[in-house]
This record gives structure tokens, sequence and C-alpha cells, in this order.
């Protein structure tokens, strides 16, 4: 070690120690709601100090090990285990002549490696991190910015801004890219749905977290979405596309959605060209009880559409409905997808259905669908049908009509529960052909349907895709409804 001593100056005295090395205990550090404990400096410092101040330059192989690192000032806190911080080519000043907590006099400015064995946080699943980028300012108020990766490979760029009233900012952007990019991401947040997988598209995703001085969470975020394709649950999805963006602010969420496009959703009967835009507003405590404001919501559906008009839709209480519009549905082509031999028809159809969204599920209530003029046509298999009816005797005539039955008017009301039991009531007007002479009949039938048994039937059948029928498979098995093949 090289000692040069200065002379004493009329304003006090003065040295520097050149290319030292030295091992020390650091002091606790506690402001602001953050914690550092445990803290051992294995150093290669130049120092510099006067009796106000002193400034080290670190050499390379500086090292801070630190035991723990947390933030409780917030009502979710971050701890992170077993720091190791390279301080090779950066600089800390230590202003002991002034007043103040050593937050508020400790400041360092230059380029930083941290390595964290355990990264702990209630929305992160708990692992190790590492990041390397560059620190500015004193402790109460530093800036640190550079990028960050976690042990499952996530990496993403950070910038974390201290407050010196013990308040944080934090920025993350991240780039996710495939399903190599999205397995990272699985891996690192802790909420991540266990039925969602994504196989294709990118994501570019920013996030801010900021927390004021009470400890009070704001938080608000943005994904632009390219052409993202996976399944979710027993739904298939391709070709997302959009920009989305959120916030938390006085335990309200908010979520804006702008230029969403799906490819097509398919649940077993596949919704296509979905078009999107809107924004969504609620409290924390109840997510489904807020307000949906619908700029645009169009989709194809069996060579028709779907519509939702533009308006402002309250959903508090689980009273609100959503009516979607129906639109030159083919009926042929409804007939097509049913999972049953034997049917077929002819026509178009329009009308409305009441969505009704709650924690319960989803409902319709007094949904309505009629055909447009001039009518068509219905084949109904008189074994299907029989089954429908419930095998009743007195529906013969029903049945007979219904093998053949040319329509004028097919009007039908619809009731969905959130079990699943799909009600139509269905009246019909009309003839067959080969029935009495082709004399007029008028049909009042009531038809029940378990929709979830009809689209599993309808994934297990391969129509959805491989991933689909696979994860229904699973599922069945999972719950005893299905042996193993």
């Amino acid at each position: 070690m090289a000692l040069v001593a200065w002379p004493l100056a009329v304003a006090g005295w003065s040295f520097a120690i050149e290319q030292g090395s030295m091992g020390m205990a650091l002091p606790d550090i506690r402001s602001g709601g953050w914690e550092v404990t445990g803290s051992q400096a294995d150093i290669r410092p130049s120092v510099t100090a006067n009796r106000d101040s002193a400034t080290i330059e670190f050499a390379p192989s500086s090292l801070i090990v630190t035991d723990n690192l947390a933030y409780t000032g917030a009502e979710q806190p971050l701890k992170l285990n077993t720091l190791r911080t390279d301080l090779s080519n950066s600089t800390v000043t230590f202003d002991y002549g002034g007043s103040g907590t050593w937050a508020e006099r400790i400041a360092i400015d230059g380029d930083i490696a941290v390595a964290a064995t355990r990264v702990e946080h209630p929305m992160l699943v708990p692992q190790a991190w590492n990041f390397e980028g560059r620190v500015a300012g004193r402790l109460a108020d530093l800036r640190v910015q550079g990028a960050l990766v976690s042990a499952s490979g996530l990496t993403a760029d950070l910038d974390i801004q201290l407050d010196p009233d013990g308040g944080v900012s934090v920025a993350i952007e991240s780039f996710i890219d495939g399903k190599q990019g999205v397995r990272a991401l699985a891996e690192t947040l802790a909420g991540w749905p266990d039925l969602l997988t994504v196989d294709s598209g990118n994501a570019r995703l920013s996030m801010e977290f900021s927390t004021g001085e009470g400890g009070e969470l704001k938080a608000s975020g943005n994904a632009q979405l390219q052409d993202v394709g996976g399944v979710f649950n027993r739904t298939a999805v391709s070709g997302l596309t959009g920009r989305v963006r959120g916030s938390l602010e006085n335990s309200q969420i908010t979520a804006s959605f702008r230029d969403m496009t799906v490819g097509e959703i398919n649940p077993g009967i596949p919704v296509s060209s979905v078009r999107f835009s809107g924004d969504y507003n609620a409290p924390v405590t109840e997510l489904l009880a807020g307000s949906l404001e619908v700029q645009q919501a169009r989709a194809r559906f069996l060579e028709g559409a779907l519509r939702i008009p533009p308006a402002v839709y309250g959903l508090e209480g689980g009273s609100g409905r959503i009516p979607v519009e129906v639109e030159d549905v083919s009926l042929s082509r409804l007939m097509e997808v049913y999972p049953a031999e034997g049917l077929s028809g002819s026509g178009l159809l329009r009308g409305r259905i009441p969505l009704g969204i709650s924690s319960d599920g989803v409902q319709v209530s007094q949904g309505s669908v009629s055909a447009i003029d001039p009518g068509g046509r219905l084949q109904l298999p008189a074994d299907k049908l029989q089954a429908m009816l419930g095998g009743n005797q007195a529906m013969d005539v029903v049945v007979q009509a219904l093998q053949n039955f040319h329509y004028s008017v097919l009007n039908s009301t619809i009731d969905y529960d959130e079990q699943g039991k799909l009600t139509l009531g269905l009246r019909l007007e009309g003839k067959n052909p080969e029935l009495r002479g082709g004399q007029p009949v008028v049909l009042n039938i009531n038809l029940e349907e378990d929709i979830p048994a009809l689209l599993t039937s309808l994934q297990l059948s391969g129509r959805v895709n491989e991933a689909v029928t696979k994860r229904v498979r699973e599922l069945l098995q999972e719950s005893g409804e299905e042996t193993a093949p």
C-alpha cells in the first residue's frame, strides 16, 4: 500500500491512499422503508479524504457482499438474499461532515454488477437474478439503470429511482419472443396461469411501479402484441395483435385495448377476424363489477357476424348485460359444426344475445334469434331429435315434421345459466311436403343442451387443434371422467 500525505492547510487536513486493499464490515442502513444488513466489503480502493468527506475509487475485483436487502415500505415487500455487488470502476463518496442519515451522505457513481442468490416478491417466482449497469446519486435518491436477467432466462431493461422521502419508482421493459421467451416469463411471474401456453408471436412489455411516502402503490404497464398464438385452458387462439395498457391507482384498475385483432378464437366453434377497441375500469376488490366502454367489437361467426354496439356498459352487481348482436349467421354452417350425423339446414339467422359476466360465470337471459326472410329448410334425424325432446311419444308429429321441414318463420328465445345449460324456446311455422299433404304446421319446441359437454365433444374430435385435444384428455383423466388410453 502506498501512502501519500499532503501538508496541513489552514482549512483542515487531507490525505490520499492509492492502490490499497482492505476488508471491513459496513454499517447497517435503515431508511425510507429500505433495510441493508450484514454487509462486508473486500475492496481495492484509492482514497482521498479531508475533514468533510472521503472519495473512494474502486479498482477491479472490489466486492461488497450483503446478507440481506429488503424494501418493506409497501404491502408487498421485496427481499434480496446474499448479494454480491461488484464496484469495479465506480466511485463512492462519504459526506461524513454533513448532517442527515447515512443514506443522505453516501453517493455512488459508476458501473455496477449485482448478483442475488434469491429474490423474493409476491409477484415473482423466487430465484437468482443478475444485474449489470450504472448507478449514480446518493443512496437516498439513487438512480440505477441497466440489464436484468433472471435464472429462468428472462431479460429486461431496469430503471430504478429512489426518492428521499422513501418512495421508489421502477421501470421495466422486456421483449418476449416465441416459446422460449414465454417460458422464461412464465417461470419468472408467480401469477402465470397454469393453463396458458403460447407457441408463437412476440410481445414488447413495459411496466412502471411507484410507491409514495405512505407506501401507496401505483402501477402501469403496456403490452404491444404481435401475432401471438397459443392455448388458454381449452381454447385455441391465433394471430393476436394489438396494444394493451393497464394501470392501478387508488385501488382502481384501468385497462385500455387499442386496435386489438385476433385471427381466430376456437373453443370448439371458431370465431374469426375479431376486431376490438375499448376501455375497462373496475375496483381491485371486484374486478368483474366494472364499466366497459366499447368503441369497436366485431367478429366473423359461421359465415355471418357478431357485433357489440359502441356504448358504455356497467357490470356492477353482476346485473349488467352486454348485447351481442347476431348478423347473417348461416344455419347450414351451424348444423355442420354440431357433432351429430344427419343434421342439415339452410337460411340466415339474426338476433341479440344479452351476455352477463360475473364471478359465477357467463349467463344469457331472454336472448332471441330469428330467421331472415324467406326462411329455409331444416332436417333433423329422428333419433337425435327424440333424445333432445326426452323421448316423449306425444312429440311424434314434431319428429316427423322435422325430417324435412320447410320453414317460413323460425324464432327462438335463448337462455344460458352458469352451469352451462342452454335452453332454446323454438317456434317454427312451415310445412313438410311429405306430411299431411304439405299442410301448414306450427311447432313450439323447448330444447336443452349441455354446452360444456358439447364443446368437450368438439374438442376431443380434433376440430380445434392437437394441443387442445391433448389438454382436454389430460383434464378429463385428472378428474376421473376418462381413463387413460
